[in-house]
């Protein structure tokens, strides 16, 4: 995968690299297709640059190439051929605060993300491409460790360089009506972001620890510079669309030292909750059948499932068996369901997801590890009118590669 030199040392900087690398092939099934077997890998690499003891600098690179689709992806359009490549280099410098548990943590990084939505599309030319340059600052209190917790602010540029809306195009919608082509733009999905960001966790009891509890709260302010406002006319405002997202989480883990086959053990039990509220201004107008939808894309989502990882052997490279569960509903506020002549009832639109995963990891040489991963995801909605986009559908995936870690 790669050669990395040993830990250089010299009076004035220690240099520690890292190195993770994943090679994985496999395949793809949605509804009673299949995609073709493809590949995925996964590449990361790192160095902790540590200058003394209150000041260190982390220069990163990850990336990856995604040839079988994941069943989390978009997969309701059913577009069983998909490649992705994603490139992103970051740097974070760490600051030890003198006489304190707290390390100040400013990063920058950027971010390109390809997508390929056919055989014969190229590379750098997918509708959906996009790059991300983001700055940001973290505060982490590391209380009694390995438990800490932070403080974050982010903020961030998203931009679609490929993407242009139809209706900047086009000077009629699907009914023939003249569109305002002076307020219609073309950006319209790219966004300036703003985020806040507290994290922690805990040991309970707290002097003799048997479980773990952890949460996470963020707000994410989103600002569609380009994208104006739908009115009841199916026209468009002056004014610009704006999300407010708000996401809580929280789980409880146990872990369980135990032995099998007298070597060493450890099972890891954890339960997950998540709650998450967006409230967007936007609106929508359906030409097609004459109907006016407001809050189109605020929702409310909720989601539960436990997890459970059992690791034996060697402490730096074990065998590892691991599966979950996870079931989620996504309320919309204001979008309303269709049956499947797509006529619109009195229902808000919602959409149950149910996931499954298992996998499993063996060592087979010194750093490198065997695995096999399944995903099974079910998705039911009251949404019937398909003709464009499922609702309702299975998809599984499969992959089986090899793990390397320096």
């Amino acid at each position: 995968f790669a050669v990395l030199l040993a830990p250089e040392r010299s009076a004035a900087m220690e240099a520690t690299p890292v190195l993770n690398a994943s090679l994985a092939g496999g395949q793809y099934f949605f509804k009673n297709q299949k995609g073709s077997f493809s590949g995925n890998a996964v590449l990361s690499a790192a160095a902790m640059l540590k200058f003394d003891e209150r000041w260190s600098l982390l220069p990163m690179y990850a990336g990856s190439y995604q040839g079988t689709k994941g069943v989390d992806d978009g997969v309701g359009a059913g577009t069983l051929f998909q490649q992705q490549m994603d490139h992103r280099v970051s740097a974070s410098a760490i600051r030890r605060l003198e006489g304190s548990d707290w390390k100040l943590k400013p990063s920058v990084s950027y971010k390109r993300e390809f997508l390929k939505e056919t055989r014969d599309e190229i590379w750098g030319k997918g509708l959906f491409d996009f790059e991300k340059i983001a700055a940001g600052f973290e505060a982490e209190n590391a209380y009694k460790d390995p438990f800490t917790y932070r403080l974050a602010f982010d903020v961030y540029r998203v931009r679609f360089p490929n993407y242009e809306s139809l209706e900047s195009k086009s000077g009629v919608d699907p009914l023939g009506n003249p569109l305002g082509r002076e307020l219609a733009s073309k950006r319209v999905l790219d966004t300036y972001n703003y985020q806040l960001s507290a994290s922690g966790s805990r040991p309970c009891p707290y002097e003799n620890p048997q479980f773990v509890l952890s949460g996470t709260y963020s707000f994410l302010y989103q600002d569609f510079l380009d994208q104006r406002l739908v009115n009841q006319r199916g026209q468009f405002d002056d004014s610009a669309r704006k999300d407010f997202l708000q996401s809580v989480s929280g789980s409880i883990g146990r872990p369980i030292r135990t032995r099998v086959f007298g070597e060493d053990a450890r099972l890891d039990l954890s339960l997950g909750l998540s709650l998450a509220y967006d409230r967007s201004n936007q609106n929508t107008y359906d030409a097609v059948f004459s109907r006016y939808v407001s809050q189109a894309y605020s929702y409310v989502l909720f989601g539960a499932g436990p997890a459970a990882n059992f690791s034996w052997g060697d402490s730096k490279q074990p065998s590892w068996l691991s599966g979950s569960f996870r079931w989620s509903r996504q309320n919309f506020l204001g979008r309303l369901a269709q049956d499947g002549e797509g006529l619109y009832g009195s229902a808000k639109q919602r959409q149950d997801r149910y996931s499954l995963f298992f996998g499993y990891g063996h060592p087979i040489a010194p750093k490198l590890t065997l695995t096999v991963r399944t995903n099974l995801l079910w998705a039911q909605s009251n949404q019937k009118y398909e003709k464009t986009y499922s609702y309702t559908y299975r998809a599984i995936s499969y992959l089986l590669g090899v793990n390397y870690e320096y």
